[in-house]
């Protein structure tokens, strides 16, 4: 009897860790709308994110090289970003 063939993952040993608070971007709305099915997209250099506000279309587009510049103490929110 024959068996289905299955393709193995390549992946299935691979296991991800979550970033810790002081790495993270924290107080970002993100949007709520189901149509909007991208809610993020990443390069090596920016990270977008569609935002909740009114009038719709709004994006977020945040440099990554400001998240790894802030020491490590401190807790990151997006006013510290975006200065």
């Amino acid at each position: 009897m024959s068996r289905p063939v299955v393709r193995a993952s390549k992946f299935r040993h691979v296991f991800g860790q979550a970033a810790k608070n002081d790495q993270c971007y924290d107080d970002i709305r993100v949007s709520r709308v189901t149509w909007d099915s991208s809610f993020c997209a990443v390069n090596p250099k920016f990270v977008a994110l569609i935002i909740e506000a009114s009038g719709g279309g709004a994006f977020l587009v945040l440099p990554l090289h400001k998240l790894l510049a802030i020491a490590k103490w401190q807790v990151l929110t997006l006013s510290d970003v975006i200065k």
